[in-house]
């Protein structure tokens, strides 16, 4: 039986999905990563993953509306969502909570960094 948590990760550039993904393999997460964020309600409604990591500048909806869309939704508001942005302005941090963000994260993070972040993001 597989006992690691499921972490979604909605992120659109290549590079960064690897990493990612690589790093919360490494911090025991078993990831499951969205390459197009027009489904990312579906598929955490579907899956029910323990937290959801979600890029701010996607190409087709806004993260800051896939993080609303998430925390709007009775089915999903109760999951932690990171939103995880090379935006790093308090315009852009109070933007990224406003939509329902329970941390905001600025890339490029260090692996030791995000393992602790999302250790809290699920506690």
């Amino acid at each position: 039986m597989n006992d690691r948590k499921c972490i979604m990760l909605v992120e659109d550039t290549a590079s960064h999905r690897k990493l990612y993904a690589s790093w919360l393999r490494i911090g025991g997460y078993d990831p499951h990563v969205l390459t197009d964020e027009r489904t990312a309600q579906a598929v955490a409604e579907e899956l029910n993953p323990a937290a959801i990591i979600v890029d701010i500048r996607l190409p087709n909806v806004s993260g800051l509306d896939v993080i609303e869309g998430l925390k709007t939704a009775t089915s999903t508001r109760a999951i932690p969502v990171m939103a995880l942005t090379v935006l790093d302005s308090p315009t852009d941090r109070s933007a990224c909570l406003a939509a329902g963000a329970d941390v905001f994260v600025t890339k490029p993070d260090h692996i030791a960094t995000f393992l602790d972040r999302i250790a809290a993001l699920l506690d």
